[in-house]
């Protein structure tokens, strides 16, 4: 045979499938496509050495089967850029060819966090509605919310849950579950995160912040730097942890993360590399095959899922009449058709606290780094809540809530400047498509209103990358400003369901932070560009270091 080998065994049949898979990686559904055309390779390969036998074909070198995959998989990939450059159903829509062809660039921009800057150009040049990947449209007009997310008469569109990764072991929760699921859980939840509730939480979350001023003072007096970042996360991280487990992490105590937080903000960041994984099978599967090499990767893994449990179970066995999350959950316990089960208590714990904590410490970060960039902001807010408050006790959910404007302003601006979820939340379309703002989305199709690149459009703000709270105190420089488009917490019926809880922590915590400190930037050279940082889903924070002075409210 002159050298020559014929296939004979399941690794040389293996051989050729990683090869069509690296050429088919760039399919919608590469996993599939590979299993299927290795299925048949494998049929071709048994039926040439049958015929082999019997002296009626030549033999097949593995690397012309090689050869003759990676030449298939090359015409596939040709073939699929021409049709969606041309023939797919968004071929209409604008954005750049190269995005319209291949996932490539879409995947380059998440693994690489600079997705939110990415879109923000391409919402600048080609307009309202931009064709992001061959099956993806952003979308920035303010009108989107409504046709996309739903709210009012209009039914929105369906999550798109190969994003958020299904329910994870089968568990539904909060974020990713079916309409009757999350309205069983949002039913229940609605109890815990009501006005009432909210009322008989007020004194946890205040002992909490109580504590944060009494940390911060002790930094003061040592005149030692400050990462307030890290500070106010330790707060809201806290405040959850009580919240939905009766007791804290004790962050603030410690002034420093339990292994469990670190491991979140770790998580958050190798999401990434699941997204890419999951894009291109030919990387994911050997990786995944060599981290079953490695037991402490699945010990780490084991440990973050029992953390949650454990706490659960030990807030279930503490009988209390304290009005936490737990105590509403439990109300229905047991119950079907209105409760949750044992393991869906577990997992929505877990994402309670991460969404209830992060976002608010991370807009509370950017509020503190915009005011210390405008001092004649922070001035005003400075003035205006020591002159509306007499005593640091004076300030509360309610008093917040209505005397002050200019605090509420500067809040809503740091939402248009610093979303904490500056990304997207994709909705996926059904059978029948969907109209968005007067325009046709067909089918199964992604699409999504980015906060960031929508905050920051040219056609939806006057000098859109300048802090100006004005702007929502209907200053007229800005009356044609669309507003409407900075929606922090989303809209329609899966929309946040603690921003009431958001509101009142957010500016209560701020309130007594500013009534109880003067702060400056330790380096104002090194901090001027804090806000530039990359994006994993949330901000990629980097620390915020200020220098505080107490003052004397006795």
């Amino acid at each position: 045979m002159s050298g020559r080998f014929i296939v004979t065994t399941y690794k040389e049949a293996a051989a050729s499938v990683i090869a069509l898979l690296s050429v088919n990686c760039w399919c919608r559904k590469p996993l599939a496509v590979g299993i299927w055309t290795g299925h048949i390779i494998y049929r071709e390969i048994d039926r040439r050495r049958s015929t082999q036998k019997m002296g009626l074909l030549p033999s097949l070198s593995v690397s012309g089967l090689i050869l003759t995959c990676s030449l298939a998989g090359l015409l596939h990939i040709v073939v699929r850029a021409i049709y969606n450059l041309y023939f797919h159903p968004l071929a209409g829509y604008p954005g750049p060819r190269l995005r319209a062809a291949f996932n490539s660039p879409h995947n380059y921009n998440i693994f690489n966090g600079n997705i939110v800057y990415a879109w923000d150009a391409l919402h600048e040049k080609y307009g309202d509605f931009v064709r992001i990947s061959p099956n993806m449209l952003s979308v920035t007009d303010p009108n989107a919310w409504r046709d996309i997310y739903g709210y009012g008469t209009k039914n929105p569109i369906p999550k798109y849950h190969d994003f958020y990764f299904g329910g994870a072991g089968g568990v539904a929760n909060i974020v990713a579950s079916n309409d009757a699921d999350h309205t069983r859980m949002r039913r229940l939840l609605n109890h815990a995160f009501s006005d009432q509730a909210l009322r008989n939480q007020e004194h946890i979350i205040q002992g909490y912040i109580s504590l944060l001023v009494s940390k911060l003072r002790e930094k003061a007096q040592h005149n030692a730097p400050v990462d307030i970042n890290a500070f106010f996360n330790f707060t809201t991280f806290d405040i959850l942890g009580d919240l939905c487990f009766g007791e804290s992490f004790h962050a603030l105590d410690k002034g420093t993360y339990n292994e469990w937080i670190h491991n979140i903000f770790d998580g958050i960041k190798i999401v990434r590399w699941l997204h890419v994984m999951k894009a291109y099978p030919i990387i994911g599967v050997p990786v995944l095959m060599v981290l079953k090499l490695f037991p402490q990767v699945e010990r780490v893994r084991h440990r973050n899922r029992e953390f949650a449990v454990e706490r659960t179970q030990r807030r279930i066995e503490r009988e209390t009449d304290r009005k936490d999350f737990m105590s509403y959950i439990l109300q229905h316990n047991g119950e079907a058709d209105k409760g949750m089960t044992r393991p869906e208590m577990d997992r929505n714990s877990a994402i309670l606290i991460i969404a209830g904590s992060e976002t608010s410490a991370t807009l509370l970060s950017g509020i503190t780094f915009h005011l210390l960039k405008n001092p004649e902001w922070l001035e005003k807010l400075t003035h205006e809540i020591r002159t509306t408050f007499e005593h640091d006790t004076d300030i509360t959910f309610t008093s917040t809530a209505s005397q002050l404007k200019i605090m509420n302003a500067i809040i809503m601006e740091t939402f248009h400047m610093y979303p904490p979820v500056p990304a997207y939340l994709p909705r996926c379309t059904g059978e029948g498509g969907a109209t968005v703002c007067g325009k046709y989305v067909p089918p199964n199709t992604v699409v999504n209103i980015p906060q960031y690149p929508a905050n920051r459009s040219s056609r939806n703000f006057k000098d859109p990358h300048t802090f100006a709270p004005q702007r929502f105190l209907n200053d007229p420089e800005y009356e044609h400003d669309k507003r409407s488009v900075v929606q922090p917490f989303s809209v329609g019926p899966r929309n946040c369901i603690g921003q009431a809880m958001a509101w009142s922590e957010i500016r209560t915590i701020l309130a007594r932070f500013i009534y109880n400190f003067d702060v400056e930037l330790h380096d104002p050279a090194t901090s001027s560009d804090w806000d530039n940082q990359k994006v994993f889903i949330l901000w990629a924070k980097a620390p915020l270091m200020v220098r505080l002075t107490a003052r004397n409210t006795t």
